[in-house]
Order: structure tokens, then sequence, then C-alpha cells
């Protein structure tokens, strides 16, 4: 059986799902199909390692819902390409026929050489293995996590934080190599054992039994579960079948296209030219997954900067070890490296190379590094002395995030949004004087229910508000976010939104924000305790 051809997306990960919808939001012409081989709809994965072994699924659900328009087919794994007829073969024997097909396939966990993933050794890579972890965690006593990047350490922080005596096993001698400056992953390291977490370095596992690691030397780690997390793999055995360009990624030009017409590749199975390194690289995180999606969205709706421009985007990730928010940008090496602050306060790094700002990592500084992460790449970008001085710290981001209004007076304020005054507002109160924010700064107020506001003052007497948490990552807009015109943007995720309206900008993982009338009487800035309620 086929259907009727239309535009076929294999993979329904954030990077599927978001291009589903984007196109859906752009009234893209024709049927769209979204294709996952789990039996689950779309979730968020970075919360897999964090939140959710906590205890907390709520941080999983992608929003806004996937659009009515797109047609869902989960547990349907694909099996073959067939290029000259345009049709994808599922593994039920059913064929769907496409004008268009983009493969968002992923990646899967690096097997550790020698073991299977059974008895008291897994994996994380999905829903289904975050559940299986968590139930067992519950169950031990001691964990051992083989590989000191990212998602081990924050399983690593998880499982202490529940009072499971956990070791950390790395093979290199120092923790993220990979990912992150020496300078961070030396704070890093401090951080962990300071907290109770055991991290071995330069250590070799030669063996994993029931219950026991055993490494190079003869040392053993007793362990009632093993988690392996010594990276991926992509996913990209079917477009290699179907004739597709592949080398460990499928390789994608700034537009995502493939070597076959009507072929394109979003997310951490291709692999792309880095803006910054000029290197063929698989970028494996969330913001590059989202930013390839939104891009080939407008270009295939034909609408937008992404339509005509070639995807070229900073890639960076975040990852929260417990009180650490580690935030990395660019390249993790350079001829020139400087740091400023102090992991308790704020704590950044930055390198440089050919007289350029070409990384950025930050621990607990997201304001500084959303700043910063826009001079990444830039002939005329901050120098090192005006690094270490802090200079910085005046500059005015250097472009909206994506999708957001070319210009303050592009976009319009909905009927009933932040902009309408006070009139008629059953209550109100006086949150501070004007003075008290500067213009394109961002204050705050508590309401009389506890519920914490931002306010923004734009310029002269224009003020808005609106509810301070990120409704994604529920960062702080007050003390994390930067101003831009009339965009809010996240300290975390990079999460955008119109402060007039609530909704989201650039991001669709996000649902809107409340906004709260504001308007300047005397001098005063007062807010209503009512918020304005705002459709996704």
């Amino acid at each position: 059986m086929s259907t009727s051809a239309g535009l076929v997306i294999v993979g329904s990960g954030p990077a599927g799902y978001t291009l589903a919808n984007q196109l859906a939001a752009l009234d893209f012409s024709g049927p769209i199909t979204l294709v996952g081989d789990e039996s689950h709809p779309p979730y968020d994965r970075p919360p897999l390692s964090k939140e959710f072994q906590l205890g907390d699924e709520t941080t999983l659900a992608l929003q806004p819902s996937l659009a009515p328009g797109v047609r869902l087919l989960t547990g349907s794994r694909a099996v073959a390409i067939h290029t000259q007829e345009r049709m994808l073969e599922l593994a039920d024997g059913s064929r769907l026929a496409w004008s268009r097909l983009v493969l968002a396939t992923g990646t899967r966990a690096r097997p550790f050489p020698g073991s299977s993933l059974s008895g008291n050794v897994m994996s994380l890579r999905t829903l289904d293995d975050a559940r299986e972890i968590r139930a067992r965690l519950r169950q031990s006593s001691r964990i051992a996590v083989i590989g000191g990047g990212p998602i081990g350490l924050e399983l690593a922080a998880c499982a202490h934080q529940l009072g499971i005596t956990t070791t950390v096993i790395e093979a290199a001698e120092r923790l993220m190599a990979r990912s992150a400056p020496k300078a961070i992953a030396e704070r890093l390291l401090v951080h962990h054992r300071s907290h109770g977490v055991q991290v071995e370095l330069n250590a070799q596992v030669t063996r994993i039994d029931e219950g026991m690691v055993y490494l190079q030397g003869g040392r053993a780690v007793p362990a009632d579960l093993v988690v392996v997390g010594i990276g991926v793999l992509a996913n990209d055995d079917l477009a290699r079948q179907a004739g597709i360009a592949c080398d460990d990624g499928i390789i994608i030009d700034g537009f995502f296209r493939t070597n076959l017409p009507d072929v394109f590749a979003i997310g951490d199975v291709t692999r792309q030219r880095n803006p910054i390194s000029g290197r063929f690289e698989r970028i494996e995180t969330w913001f590059n997954a989202q930013g390839q999606a939104i891009a080939l969205a407008q270009r295939l709706a034909g609408a937008g900067a992404g339509a005509t421009a070639p995807y070229a985007e900073v890639p960076w990730y975040w990852s929260d070890q417990g009180k650490l928010r580690l935030q990395c940008a660019g390249l993790v090496e350079g001829e020139i490296q400087a740091s400023r602050g102090e992991v308790t306060s704020g704590f950044l790094h930055g390198l440089w190379s050919d007289g350029r700002l070409v990384g950025l990592a930050a621990i607990n500084a997201p304001q500084d590094f959303n700043l910063l992460r826009r001079q990444i790449g830039r002939e005329d970008g901050i120098t090192p002395a005006q690094f270490i001085a802090g200079e910085f710290r005046s500059l005015q981001l250097c472009s909206p995030p994506a999708g957001a209004p070319d210009s303050p007076t592009s976009v319009q304020p909905e009927q009933g949004g932040a902009e309408q005054s006070l009139a008629g507002q059953s209550a109100g109160i006086a949150a501070c004087p004007l003075t008290d924010i500067d213009e394109g700064g961002i204050g705050s107020t508590t309401l009389l229910d506890g519920t914490r506001v931002a306010i923004y003052r734009v310029r002269g007497e224009e003020v808005f508000a609106t509810d301070d948490r990120c409704s994604h990552g529920a960062s702080s807009l007050c003390d994390e976010g930067a101003l831009e015109g009339y965009v809010i943007e996240c300290g975390l995720h990079l999460g955008s939104f119109d402060i007039r309206t609530g909704k989201p900008v650039a991001t669709p993982c996000t649902k809107s924000i409340r906004t709260y009338p504001a308007h300047v009487n005397g001098g005063t800035i007062w807010i209503a305790t009512q918020a304005v309620s705002t459709q996704t």
C-alpha cells in the first residue's frame, strides 16, 4: 500500500518534529508525513539524563503540539529508500510515496567493545532507555558511568543527588576532551570530586562482569548498574544503502541537500561544514538540530532568510551538571586563551585564533555567554584584553534571533497583547520607578500571589511585562535573559519570545509565556496583576 506523494520526514526527534511543525506554520502546500521508529510521540531528549532521572517527566513535552495537518506514524521503521520510484519502504511492508524526502534519523549509542548491553549494562539514548535506567537507579547503591562527556556527567550528578555511590570512568586524561576547553574540564573535575563523585581518569576498561567493572592495571570498580556513554554513531545506514553520500553521517551542503535530488538531511545524523573550523563535522547539539529544521522549513516553503542563505550558525550546547550550568560555543581549542571569574559567581573562558574569538565556554554565567556568543567569528569582535577587563557587558546583541521581527516596528502587537493599558483592570501594582531600569534593560517585580514578573524597558516610557520563567527550561528571564528590541532571549537554551505578545519567536520547542499590561504613570511603572491570555 502506498500514499499520495508529499513531503516525508524520517525521524520524529526534535529535528523532524520541528521541521514538520514549522512547515505547517508556514502554510506549506502538500501533505506532510512524519515517520518515527519509536512507539512514543515526539519528545525532547536533553532532559533524559537530567530532570527526568530525578522524577520530572514534564520537561519532555514538546510545545506546541504537533500540527493537526501533520500525519504522524509511530513505531514505523524505514528499511529502504527506492529513489527511482520515490518510495519509502517501512518494516511492515507498506510504502510511502514522496515528492521530497528529509532524513532526520539521528544517532545511536556507541557500544562498548566486547560487551553487550544486557544485564546491568545499559546505554542512554531513548525514552525507553531513560525509563529503565531511572527504575534501576532506585534499586542500586552503586553506579559506574563509562565516559566523561556531557551526558555521562549529567547522569552521574543525578545519581549522586539520589544518594547513590557514583564513579565516572574516563579513558582520556581529562573530562569532556572533545566538547569543552581544558580550563572548563579542570573546573568540572574539581566540582564533581568535591561533591562526592569519584572520577577515574586515564582509566581503560578491560571488561565488565556482573556487578564489577575491571580497569587496566587490575583495579575493579563495583557497580550495581553500569551506563556506557562513550559517544554515538550516525544512523546513516538507510541513506548509504540508497546511494546517498555518507561518512559516519549524511554529507550535506549549506542548504541541507544530499547528493540525490529532492533528498535532504538535518539533525545529528548530518555531516556539515562547521562555520568556525571550516571542517566537515557532525554537530550533535539540540540547537543545531533546531536551527537546521527551522532553516530548511523556510527553504522548502520559500519563506524567510533560510530560503536563500546557507546555514552557518555557530554551534553551541548546554549541559546541566548538578548545580553547574555549562554552556559552550564554537571551538574548544585556540591559539590564545583567557579566563575570568570563578565557578561560584560565574566563570568564562574564551579562545582566539587568527585574531578572532573562535570559542567560548561559561559556567553559571548565562547572560555573559549570551552576549559573547554572538562575537564568535567576527573580524571586529572582542579582544582578549577586553574580555579579561569585562568590557563586553556594554555590548548590544549583534543581531536579533533568527525569525525575530526585522525592526521594532515591523510587527504590530496583537489585540489583547501586553501593550494595552491598565484601564479597566481590576488591580495593578506600582512595580518600580522607571529610572530603576535602563533603556534596553530588564527589571522585575513580584505580584501579591508570589508570581515573579519580568519588566522590560525598550525605550523612553515604552514598557512591557511577562512571566519571569522561560516556558522551555524554566530559566529566569530577569536574571539570565537578554533583551534586543522587542525580543527577550532566554540565557539557557536561547529560546526567544516577543515581549508584546508572549509568543515564541525562534524556538518552536517552547510554548507562549504570559504577558501583563504595563504602563508608566508619574515616573512609576505599573503592572497589572492579571495576565493576558495568549494562545501558542
